[in-house]
């Protein structure tokens, strides 16, 4: 099939098809090839790309390589799946995957691009307990038992108390940790993370003190803290 393009050799559009061919790439340090395409001109032969076609081909480099060294091996998802106590048909439920699509990529079968982002996800457990409140309903009363006494969500749960640590500090509060999260070129979390590892620990450990910590998933966090909470200035 061809269509019309303009031929910098021709100097005018000429009518043009599209070709393929195996290149050989370079990305972060290994050589992979891939298939790219090409427009011809009909009348001097010039090779060239098309305008969407130098995407198309960086896209498809690209693509090759992620499932050449970024997708997960079988036993990555083996692994993953039993973190969660999740049989394959509900782990892929949960994902949002076709019924039989974990067992194929346990098996070999490489996860395409939409997959491979959801599969890293699920890697966090506050994520998949967020997929699995979601999608519980496509899946068995066992099965939803077992995942929900896994140590991945069980971690879930252990951690999902941080987020609920806002609720319990004053605007004037919460100001003062971003101003000093700021002052020190950090983030919000890496200020929190600081003040665990460091002598300031005392410092964190007041912005906690009234959270309820809970291995129980229906114990909610109170929305305001009892007593007024006060942060030391240093990082």
């Amino acid at each position: 099939m061809s269509n019309r393009l303009p031929c910098s050799r021709c100097g005018t559009t000429r009518d043009v098809e599209v070709v393929e061919r195996e290149e050989q790439v370079t990305i972060k340090g290994k050589e992979i090839s891939f298939l790219a395409h090409y427009s011809r001109c009909l009348t001097c032969g010039d090779e060239f790309e098309a305008p969407g076609q130098l995407d198309a081909n960086l896209d498809a480099a690209r693509e090759v390589y992620a499932k050449l060294y970024e997708a997960p091996s079988p036993e990555a998802l083996v692994a993953l799946r039993a973190r969660y106590n999740a049989s394959q048909k509900a782990f892929g439920a949960i994902l949002g995957f076709g019924e039989l699509t974990m067992n194929s990529y346990e098996k070999g079968n490489i996860p395409d691009p939409t997959n491979r982002l959801l599969l890293r996800l699920a890697a966090d457990p506050l994520i998949f307990k967020a997929m699995y409140e979601i999608n519980s309903g496509k899946i068995g009363t066992t099965q939803r038992r077992r995942i929900e006494e896994s140590e991945g969500y069980e971690s879930a749960i252990h951690w999902e108390g941080l987020a609920g640590l806002s609720a319990l500090l004053a605007p004037l509060q919460q100001e003062k940790i971003e101003a000093i999260a700021r002052r020190n070129g950090r983030t919000v979390p890496v200020q929190i993370a600081a003040y665990v590892g460091t002598a300031s620990f005392q410092d964190y450990s007041r912005l906690y003190a009234e959270a309820r910590w809970s291995h129980e998933k229906t114990t909610p966090l109170p929305s305001a803290p009892a007593q007024p909470i006060t942060i030391q200035g240093a990082a």
